[in-house]
């Protein structure tokens, strides 16, 4: 028998699982510092990251979670909250570090953040660029938990935005798999890019997405 009681549960457990994933995360990347992250040094990115909480947030929850997340963002992040119609937005304007696994491992020994962009070398003048969560993850994590049982850290979002911009001498080339471009959907994406020519390329992470258990890979080559 469903009651106002279960009801008014069933409704707080969606709003609280509603705050579990992000809804949207956006990122530009230059073609350029692709190239010297992975041979020279570790680029800060920036990234934008929103969560929605469907209802009032009664219980503080944004802003224990902004407290908490402190601890493992850039220092220089930004919150901001917001009301809408179904409920309350968070967006966080940070940074994310972005290099090659030797390089990261250690940025990350001196550096607490919750993800990076892995650049990997796939070929000569070919590299591919992944969205990866660190260790810190799994500890912020545990410390969601301890503010609500049911809060978590989901990763990759609803939907991932890479804008990639060439601000290389040369023409680049760019492909992903199963992403959508200009709201078209593609199997297999391919452009090259000329000198200060662009592309968004986006990721649906939303349930039954392959982009929901895997992260956003895109690839890059001279």
């Amino acid at each position: 028998k469903i009651t106002m009681k279960n009801l008014l549960l069933l409704l707080s457990l969606v709003i609280l699982l509603s705050g579990c994933k992000p809804d949207e995360f956006k990122t530009t990347i230059y073609t350029s510092d692709v190239f010297s992250a992975y041979a020279d040094e570790v680029i800060e990115v920036p990234i934008l990251i929103s969560f929605s909480l469907l209802g009032d947030d009664d219980q503080g929850i944004f802003d224990r979670v902004i407290n908490a997340s402190k601890r493992y963002l850039s220092p220089k992040s930004d919150f901001s909250k917001s009301k809408t119609m179904m409920g309350e937005v968070l967006v966080i304007e940070t940074k994310i570090p972005m290099g090659s696994s030797e390089l990261l491992s250690k940025y990350l020994k001196n550096n607490n953040r919750l993800a990076t962009f892995l650049i990997s070398n796939t070929d000569k003048g070919s590299f591919q660029i992944s969205l990866e969560k660190t260790g810190y993850t799994s500890i912020f994590g545990a410390e969601l938990n301890d503010i609500n049982m049911m809060l978590d850290l989901d990763l990759p979002a609803k939907k991932s935005i890479f804008r990639v911009s060439s601000d290389s001498r040369t023409p680049i080339k760019v492909s992903a798999l199963a992403v959508f471009v200009a709201k078209k959907p593609y199997l297999k994406y391919s452009r090259t890019l000329d000198r200060r020519d662009f592309v968004e390329i986006e990721f649906s992470g939303g349930d039954g997405s392959v982009y929901s258990e895997i992260s956003p890979v895109i690839h890059i080559s001279k």
